[in-house]
């Protein structure tokens, strides 16, 4: 994996009581940096993935007691396409402000931004945006002479992970 220059940035707001929203275009490596963040192998983690129906509904009229279900003992808890949920700002509100044990990692696309309106998470989110693979991140991977010698078709194809 590439290591992503937001990585540490991410790495250092965990735990302090806010959501974590990553938002981004569609394979910028979104789910792979939030899922990287989880420990390995751990009962700690939930992941829920709004492209799955059975997510969107769940969450989109989620109560309390319901998200306290759903989360269970869960400490890291992603949701990946959150902007798939209706009313998705209402569920991280109602776990931001219930469950300060658990850190939230969510992933979106831009118009993720659009449904947090009705509820905005005004002092309950960092939010970082991710974009493609930058010259750095891709020296810092491959050194800085293989990187060189990938720039034509970099330049040609794009950054993406």
């Amino acid at each position: 994996m590439i290591i992503r220059e937001i990585f540490k940035n991410v790495q250092e707001k965990m735990g302090k009581g806010k959501a974590i929203i990553i938002l981004g275009a569609r394979q910028i490596g979104k789910t792979t940096l939030v899922k990287s963040l989880l420990p390995i192998d751990s009962a700690d983690g939930l992941f829920l993935d709004a492209d799955n129906i059975e997510v969107q509904e769940t969450l989109a009229n989620a109560n309390i007691e319901r998200l306290k279900n759903i989360i269970g003992k869960a400490t890291i808890v992603i949701i990946d396409e959150a902007q798939r949920i209706p009313n998705i700002g209402l569920s991280l509100k109602l776990i931001t402000d219930n469950l300060p044990h658990v850190q939230l990692l969510v992933t979106g696309a831009s118009s993720l931004e659009l449904n947090l309106t009705n509820e905005p998470l005004t002092g309950r989110k960092w939010e970082y945006p991710i974009f493609p693979i930058s010259w750095q991140e891709l020296s810092n991977h491959f050194g800085y002479m293989n990187a060189h010698l990938q720039l034509e078709n970099r330049l040609i194809f794009g950054m993406y992970p």
